[in-house]
């Protein structure tokens, strides 16, 4: 009764009503303002669709994806935090499923994972415009996002960003999407005639002067690592960079003022898990991973029955080993897009030089993209390191201009695709400068004219050797691809050992 009395008294009426009311606001207002988001991220799966086999391990693969992303996605419902899930580019190119479906098994795959957006890669153009955009986009059950590839009358070619909003927080989250302006030399330019790619970070501002303070903007980037870096500082209003085209491993999110840029390496290997608590637009906290996708994770059985329904269409005939290999042929990307040529490049550019009697050849490292272990080899191991349908082609070149293609090469930054590897040319590099001593066993002339066999790729100035598009002389284009001269070799019955590729060069 006291106690009762001593709450009827209006002075402890009012300041019980103030306390109340005081939670009631603070706790509203909290709810309101912060919000718990994951932010999911692959990139750079060139079509590693199914998990490569290490040993008697099974590492990668989007099976094993979708597993870690839906543990992630149940905990989150459990904890009230919000889950967005991105690709950051190159879906296509890499494996034969890739070649035989052209991206649409990929689709298929990214739309059961429930991914929210994607960025466009260079690679998405490999087979074309008309491929990407009428058979691919209208498949996507989820936004393909641009906005610095517009056409020559100036339109955008795809959504440049889109908007999420959750029920628990009134931040908006902005995602806008940017592409390399490297493509039309990282793919094949007749892919990408009539477009223009405009410069990533002039193309960021004109979308962040829509966005406000209190908005999360996330950049769905495919510009590569050190591009991030710059977009960063030059737009500082970009709170997340989610990236890819470099393929690099961050294990950590790499900060920039205050703007995060993750990576999630590629081909499948890992998933990226960035965390983030934001209050006002802010990010007040965060922490970021890459979760591996060791053997010790399941495959999920919907991507599993999907990926082995499409696998019918290959057949045993794929399947069949059709030579052996007796020593490790290295195709991996650090040893083929560096200065040296590795044993796989010998015994392609060799192949190349030999079928089109010329008396050097040169392949882009960037367009083998896997090794050959020792053992069996397989249709699928050859279409799987030479996914792209490369068709040889033979010009002449001087001795000046054959010394400026290797300068080139020499002068790209270790990893890129342009470095060569080469058959034919006997060269050395000192301080930075290329010398050729001889070409063809016999001794170098810069006024001398030279037979030169290499991809059309490259011929049509692929990678910035603008030197064969221009000033390739004599040219002719065969009809045999790289890849199927690689099975002749393969199949000839006759094992590939050390000595053999010895006498090759």
């Amino acid at each position: 009764m006291e106690f009762c009395a001593f709450f009827r008294r209006p002075v402890w009426c009012f300041w019980l009503i103030v306390v109340f009311l005081g939670l009631f606001v603070t706790q509203g207002s909290f709810a309101s303002e912060t919000l718990n988001l994951t932010i999911l991220h692959m990139n750079d799966p060139h079509a590693h669709y199914v998990p490569k086999k290490e040993k008697e391990s099974a590492m990668g693969g989007f099976g094993k994806a979708l597993t870690v992303m839906n543990q992630v996605r149940a905990a989150n419902a459990e904890q009230g935090k919000e889950t967005l899930t991105f690709m950051a580019g190159d879906l296509l190119t890499g494996t034969p499923f890739s070649a035989v479906f052209k991206g649409s098994l990929g689709v298929e795959l990214m739309n059961v994972m429930g991914f929210t957006a994607m960025a466009v890669g260079n690679h998405e153009f490999d087979y074309g415009q008309e491929n990407l955009m009428k058979n691919l986009l209208p498949k996507m059950g989820f936004p393909l996002l641009s906005a610095n590839i517009r056409t020559s009358k100036g339109d955008r070619v795809f959504e440049a960003s889109i908007t999420k909003k959750f029920p628990k927080s009134d931040t908006r989250v902005i995602i806008f999407g940017l592409t390399t302006k490297d493509t039309p030399v990282t793919t094949h330019p007749r892919n990408v005639e009539g477009l223009i790619f405009e410069d990533p970070i002039k193309a960021a501002k004109e979308i962040v002067k829509d966005t406000a303070d209190s908005d999360l903007v996330i950049a769905l980037t495919h510009i590569g690592v050190d591009q991030d870096v710059k977009l960063a500082e030059a737009v500082p209003e970009i709170d997340v960079i989610v990236g890819g085209h470099t393929h690099t491993n961050l294990p950590q999110p790499l900060k920039v003022g205050n703007t995060l840029i993750v990576q999630a390496d590629a081909y499948s290997e890992y998933v990226g898990k960035l965390d983030l608590e934001v209050s006002g637009g802010n990010v007040v906290k965060y922490h970021g991973e890459l979760m591996a996708l060791g053997p010790d994770i399941k495959e999920d059985p919907q991507i599993t029955a999907i990926i082995e329904e499409h696998q019918k269409v290959f057949g045993p005939e794929m399947r069949r080993p059709i030579g052996k290999a007796e020593i490790f042929l290295d195709g991996s990307k650090r040893s083929v897009r560096s200065d040296r040529t590795t044993n796989l490049g010998s015994i392609l550019s060799y192949l190349m030089a030999e079928y089109a009697k010329t008396d050097v050849a040169l392949i882009n490292g960037g367009s083998i993209r896997e090794s050959i272990n020792e053992g069996p080899i397989t249709l699928m191991d050859i279409y799987t390191v030479l996914p792209f349908s490369n068709i040889v082609v033979k010009m002449t070149l001087s001795g000046e201009e054959l010394r400026s293609v290797l300068q080139r090469s020499v002068e790209l930054e270790p990893g890129s695709g342009g470095k060569l590897q080469i058959h034919g040319i006997d060269y050395s590099v000192g301080n930075g400068a290329v010398k050729i001593a001889s070409v063809g066993g016999k001794p170098f002339k810069p006024s001398s004219e030279y037979s030169v066999a290499i991809s059309d790729f490259l011929a049509a100035g692929g990678d910035g050797y603008a030197v064969f598009k221009e000033n390739g002389r004599n040219r002719f284009n065969y009809e045999k691809q790289v890849s199927e001269l690689f099975i002749d070799f393969v199949q000839t019955g006759q094992p590939i050992t050390a000595a053999g590729i010895e006498k090759l060069k």
